[in-house]
């Protein structure tokens, strides 16, 4: 691949201290392997992300007035971009060496490709707490088996390549508020166009993931534009996404644990309720039994089921 390829780097960020400035450090290294710019679009941070920033005169930064999601963001950061190939890096995201490189390359082989995303690492950049742990493992659960690359039904959005010119043809991003959903959406139009939404193991990225709660609340305000989503699609999202089917028959089996296990205890010697209890418990093992192997190498038999039994209960 030649240097003289062309690629804007678009960095949205809101309230990213923490973070921003590694990210920016990894970016700015990989970036060397183009002709290239860095495009950083705050969304309105309260923080001292702005000052961070100021550190790198090397980049182009831009803070809009009032914040309005990431979606808006990203489409901002297109069209303020000046080269053909996009690539979107969130600002909590560590990048691993020539991952760019690997995307673009596969980008470029391909006229049927629409996005090549990265897969994430299991481990997670959060210090000290095992449910951010368990939220990496779910996270890159179902790609450990990948070889080379894998097609999906979204656009890994956290850190992903496309071409400029081509996300202007099918729309743009569409807008979410608070927790985002526009991965699903753009991956269901890029399906639409007739392109492949693809992730490839030879570019990863580590990150700070959050905790189960924050995780749960997410997905709790995910799920009406899930199902906005899913409608039009007419079916679940491929496996690693957060959105597959058995991630729901998983949610759908715990739902109905806890409402019987809720019964059992307000029912007086209902041995009924607690044999269907089990019988459940044993379907969700068999359902997530896969999970329960990748996350054992991982992280060892024992301190999993710590986490798991906090995830589900």
């Amino acid at each position: 691949m030649s240097s003289s390829l062309s690629v804007s780097f678009i960095i949205p960020t809101y309230n990213a201290e923490k973070t921003i400035e590694q990210c920016l450090m990894n970016v700015i290294s990989e970036s060397k392997n183009f002709l290239s710019e860095i495009i950083i679009i705050d969304d309105c941070s309260e923080d001292k992300t702005s000052e961070i920033i100021k550190k790198f005169n090397n980049v182009r930064n831009y803070k809009i007035r009032k914040n309005s999601g990431v979606g808006y963001v990203r489409n901002v950061g297109s069209r303020l971009a000046k080269n053909k190939i996009l690539c979107y890096v969130d600002s909590d995201l560590i990048i691993s060496k020539n991952s760019v490189y690997n995307l673009i390359e596969k980008l470029i082989k391909n006229n049927n490709i629409g996005s090549v995303g990265a897969i994430p690492e299991s481990i997670t950049l959060t210090q000290n707490s095992w449910s951010s742990k368990f939220v990496g493992l779910r996270s890159a659960f179902g790609f450990e088996e990948v070889l080379d690359e894998v097609e999906v039904s979204d656009a890994q959005s956290e850190f992903f390549v496309i071409y400029k010119d081509f996300l202007k043809k099918i729309g743009g991003w569409k807008y979410y508020r608070n927790a985002g959903g526009e991965e699903y959406e753009l991956g269901h139009r890029i399906n639409f166009f007739n392109k492949k939404n693809l992730k490839i193991k030879n570019a990863t990225y580590t990150t700070y993931w959050s905790n189960l709660l924050t995780r749960f609340k997410k997905n709790i305000d995910r799920t009406e534009k899930y199902i906005q989503i899913f409608s039009k699609r007419k079916r679940f999202d491929s496996q690693g996404s957060g959105a597959s089917s058995q991630q729901a028959m998983s949610a759908l089996l715990t739902t109905f644990m806890c409402f019987n296990f809720l019964l059992f205890l307000l029912v007086e010697n209902n041995t009924n309720l607690l044999i269907s209890f089990f019988f459940l418990l044993v379907l969700q093992v068999y359902l997530e039994f896969k999970f329960l192997l990748f996350a054992k190498n991982k992280y060892g038999l024992k301190m999993f089921f710590i986490q798991y039994l906090e995830y589900k209960f």
